[in-house]
């Protein structure tokens, strides 16, 4: 069963991302990562469900960009121009989005499917600005449209209300299989709920900007009613069971959330998904694999690491968190302690017959 997940992963795919890439910015800023582990990336399929039920979708996101060489990667003009055209078509045919955390929605869109186009994730957002800022200055409204630019922004339009309605459906088989019958749903817990599919379904290349704009859509049109009567296929129970294996750690959420914000605070540290596995490992947090549904602590931070990107909020840090982060510090130090190879540099090599000696030092 594991594959329907993977399959619609590939909704939220901007790309196969290379191995080296980092994630987006944390849930405040954009300080550069400390942990420049890789990613791992999903394997693209090829099925996509509709709005009320599974089929094939008429190109896999998988299919936009396959892996590039990094010598081979179009410069930020080169990237620029592509998506400048596919912007004006789009904003001819369906006009400009009114928000303009809309507007960089739609330019992720078009990012992902434009197969030429190579933007790093750790840049996308910084290439945002200046697809926009191009835009604005250039007028390319009344511009001419080709006949590509146009089937790729109606193609990156289809895109969007995929991954609308894919987050509508898991929504709405949660709710029906998983949700306790008497429970209220306020705004705040629909909000978290949305959040919480978003970043399980995500494998890490939707930008934050996307990802809050993907947010507020399913919001704004989100009636308990309506979820509760609509069909669900058994693909989207599938993958609301594995959101309900998340929800259900809300307040290991919450706990984990502010000892990363005290961490990040205390050390100058950056969030990534690997400080995050760190601080469930290490902390006294209790928690193993075998606690979530996929048995991978890994999967959890990650989608840890992008839920707290959607949420607008700093989190509130208690004093025996900020304890906790130093703690998870001083682990991580001493497990580096631990773990330094043991090689003298000032001593020379052996080669045979033949020393070579070392240009280091050696100073008590």
């Amino acid at each position: 069963m594991f594959w329907f997940f993977r399959a619609f992963l590939n909704l939220f795919r901007r790309s196969p991302a290379p191995a080296n890439r980092l994630p987006p910015s944390n849930p405040s800023d954009n300080r550069p990562d400390t942990q420049p582990d890789t990613q791992p990336d999903t394997q693209p399929d090829t099925s996509m469900p509709s709005e009320n039920q599974p089929a094939a979708s008429s190109r896999s996101l998988g299919e936009h960009l396959s892996p590039q060489n990094n010598k081979n990667r179009p410069s930020s003009f080169e990237n620029l121009k592509p998506v400048l055209n596919v912007l004006r078509a789009y904003t001819v045919t369906f006009g400009r989005p009114d928000a303009a955390l809309d507007l960089r929605a739609v330019v992720g869109a078009i990012v992902a499917n434009i197969d030429t186009v190579s933007i790093e994730n750790s840049q996308l957002e910084g290439f945002m600005d200046e697809v926009i800022a191009a835009y604005d200055s250039l007028g390319m409204e009344s511009s001419f449209v080709d006949v590509t630019a146009q089937l790729l922004a109606e193609q990156a339009a289809v895109w969007l209300k995929e991954q609308k309605a894919t987050v509508t459906n898991v929504v709405s088989a949660y709710l029906q299989q998983f949700a306790d019958s008497g429970e209220t749903w306020e705004p705040n817990r629909v909000l978290n709920l949305v959040q919480t599919v978003i970043a399980t379904l995500n494998d890490g290349s939707l930008s934050k900007s996307g990802g809050r704009s993907l947010v507020n859509k399913v919001i704004d049109t989100f009636e308990l009613d309506q979820a509760l009567g609509r069909w669900v296929a058994p693909e989207w129970i599938a993958l609301a069971q594995r959101v309900a294996s998340y929800v259900e750690k809300g307040d290991l959420q919450s706990t984990v959330q502010s000892i990363a914000w005290s961490y990040v605070q205390q050390f100058q540290a950056i969030l990534s998904p690997q400080l995050l596995e760190q601080i469930i490992e290490r902390g006294p947090l209790n928690l193993s694999p075998a606690e979530v549904l996929s048995g991978d602590l890994n999967e959890f931070s990650n989608m840890l690491y992008y839920k707290f990107q959607l949420l607008e909020a700093d989190p509130v840090v208690t004093k025996s968190e900020v304890a906790i982060a130093a703690d998870v510090h001083k682990a991580i130090k001493d497990f580096k302690q631990r773990n330094k190879p043991n090689i003298d540099v000032t001593k020379g090599i052996q080669t045979g017959d033949l020393e070579i000696s070392s240009p280091f030092t050696r100073t008590d």
